[in-house]
């Protein structure tokens, strides 16, 4: 539509005080979780929500409203084994950490129950196919305005700053410095995929001209998200509006910052800190419409009585990484253990740079990273078991569910009461499955889903596989001799601290793409997949009303899609009485990769049930 006629269209509308809103009041509230401030500190925590007290005569609730509120409570040691060491007040240890892109990927699996009845099962892994889903869906100016509340960044994490590394060079703990420093910046940010890069590298030899192409590249966006988080350590007097100001001496005057540490708790800001024993610790409030995560809330609107149950699982736990050259810019991050059960939420930072710098101390043996929901367990680690003395607590003592209390002008909520009685819900629910180990060029054909209903789409995201090898070594790498030990990967992608997945994935090539639905092909030919295929399948699969007055939703550029594929295919066209019959799902592709991966795959399907507003009600 040609601005003109929409700007004609608009004008033409009538318009009346009446029809502004339909609403006489609005209001919210919250209610607790049912844990009674007891959460998980290893695998994942259960959350549960029992919605089925709210219920207002007069009034009520929109669903579709509801959002999470979760204390989460970051903290972070370096330390000479179990010894925590002090951190430098010239230490960069407010960026040492972060959360991952975008706060659903603290979810691992949700269940919804509505009177009595099971709309949405537990399902692994929905952060993973509800990050596609949002990234699918938001506008670039949803991404500007309102990242930062969602846990997301105002620019998507950067595929530019990308490095593989399958050498680890900490298998037998002697020294590799003379090889470490022979490597370029970053070279070891990691084992694995790594994207934990917040600052960009400097070479003042070459000065603005490099020869190894995206070697001073950073990740925008995990900079953006430390910098979220107000350092209200010593280093927060040099702007001085944040922490508790500077102290002043015989020849300078105090002065007090704008806010204190105080002022900050009093209105749940995200806030970092750091004890003189050397304990780092990141307060901050995860918000999580629920809308983004369950498509049925999404789709159930004003109802009278909300008898709903949500029981939620989350990703809490620590991870250990072996540091080798600490407070050096040849520093190197090496193999991780962990006790996150199953998405690592956290970044652990690449920090290359003398303690002088910015640098972690030069005495680090073990960096530890968790993420804790409310308060911080007594010790924490995998592995090795670091003491936290004087355990801190979130000033938010329990996870909140915030709702929407609505008033509507009587005739029209009598109407609405009457028409919805029987109110059908249709939304959108998935299928889980994951397939590991395909090989190097490998070809794949597998029966997905048997017997499904109303299909719509399905995701195919390669991941590099923990099945993969690397090569640990003490002396010899680069052409020096010495001896060298394969060892397993021994991990995905989504539980590496040093990796964005999920909310990155990983440019594996899917060729021969096939995907049948009832024993009929889906695609005219089996694809090479490109971004030209990718665009194709998701506007076909996206109702993208605004693009008719173009305004583009979607905020997935080809350059980001070839480093983190999604394979996503459309399944809703059809016709009617095969949409209604139960079909088996077949998807086959050749691995067109170096390196042995898995395959998450969700399977997107039509779900509905009956609901009555007034009572709640529900018929499946």
């Amino acid at each position: 539509m040609n601005s003109d006629n929409y700007e004609f269209s608009k004008s033409s509308a009538p318009q009346t005080l009446s029809d502004y809103s339909s609403y006489s009041d609005k209001n919210w509230n919250y209610i607790n979780d049912i844990n009674s401030g007891v959460y998980n500190t290893s695998g994942q925590t259960l959350l549960q929500f029992d919605m089925t007290s709210i219920y207002n005569s007069n009034g009520f609730s929109d669903v579709s409203d509801l959002y999470l509120a979760i204390p989460t409570v970051m903290v972070a040691t370096c330390s000479a084994g179990s010894a925590i060491l002090p951190i430098a007040s010239t230490t960069a240890g407010y960026s040492l950490c972060a959360l991952k892109s975008n706060y659903q990927n603290l979810i691992h699996q949700m269940e919804v129950v509505a009177n009595g009845k099971t709309v949405q099962d537990m399902q692994p892994f929905t952060n993973v196919i509800k990050n596609f889903k949002l990234l699918s869906e938001l506008s670039a100016t949803d991404l500007k305005s309102s990242a930062a509340s969602l846990g997301l960044s105002d620019v998507l994490d950067n595929e530019k700053s990308v490095k593989f590394s399958t050498a680890n060079l900490l298998n037998s703990g002697s020294s590799v410095s003379g090889l470490v420093a022979a490597l370029a910046p970053a070279a070891y940010p990691g084992v694995g995929l790594c994207n934990n890069l917040p600052f960009a590298f400097s070479d003042v030899a070459q000065g603005p001209v490099v020869a190894s192409q995206n070697l001073n590249q950073n990740n925008q966006a995990i900079l953006n998200r430390v910098n979220r988080i107000i350092d209200t350590s010593a280093n927060s007097a040099y702007q001085n509006i944040y922490g508790a100001g500077i102290a002043g001496s015989a020849t300078v005057a105090p002065q007090p910052a704008i806010m204190s540490a105080t002022n900050i708790i009093n209105e749940f800001k995200p806030y970092y800190t750091v004890t003189a024993t050397g304990i780092m610790t990141w307060y901050d409030v995860a918000l999580i419409p629920l809308k983004y995560l369950c498509d049925c809330i999404d789709k159930m609107g004003l109802v009278k009585k909300m008898d709903i149950v949500m029981r939620i699982y989350l990703n809490t736990g620590a991870v250990q990484v072996q540091v080798q050259n600490p407070g050096l810019a040849t520093v190197a991050y090496g193999t991780f253990s962990s006790n996150f059960g199953s998405t690592c939420p956290l970044t652990v930072n690449y920090l290359p740079a003398a303690v002088a710098a910015g640098g972690i101390p030069t005495t680090t043996t073990l960096i530890t990273a968790g993420l804790y929901v409310a308060k911080l367990p007594t010790s924490f680690g995998p592995t090795t078991a670091i003491a936290l003395a004087g355990p801190s607590s979130h000033p938010m003592t329990a996870c909140r569910c915030y709702y929407s209390t609505v008033q509507l002008e009587p005739s029209k909520a009598l109407a609405y009461v009457e028409s919805n009685t029987n109110k059908q819900i249709i939304y959108e629910n998935f299928l889980y499955n994951q397939y590991s180990a395909i090989g190097v060029g490998s070809s794949f054909s597998q029966l997905v889903q048997s017997g499904i209903k109303n299909p719509i789409g399905v995701a195919i995201i390669p991941l590099i596989s923990a099945s993969n090898t690397f090569q640990a070594t003490n002396i010899g790498l680069l052409g020096v001799a010495g001896t060298f030990t394969t060892l397993p990967l021994g991990f995905s992608q989504y539980a590496s601290p040093y990796d964005t997945c999920p909310a990155t994935y990983s440019p594996i090539s899917l060729t021969n793409l096939q995907v049948t639905l009832g024993g009929v092909n889906v695609l005219n030919t089996s694809l090479y997949y490109t971004y030209e295929n990718f665009m194709e399948q998701v506007i076909l699969a996206e109702s993208l009303t605004s693009s008719d007055i173009g305004i583009a939703t979607g905020v997935i550029p080809q350059s980001w899609w070839e480093s983190n594929r999604v394979y996503w295919v459309d399944l809703a066209r059809g016709q009617e009485a095969d949409k209604a019959s139960t079909r088996n799902l077949n998807i086959s592709f050749v691995n067109n990769s170096n390196v042995i991966i898995d395959i998450l795959v969700f399977t997107v399907y039509l779900d509905k049930f009956v609901l009555n507003v007034e009572t709640g009600q529900v018929r499946k």
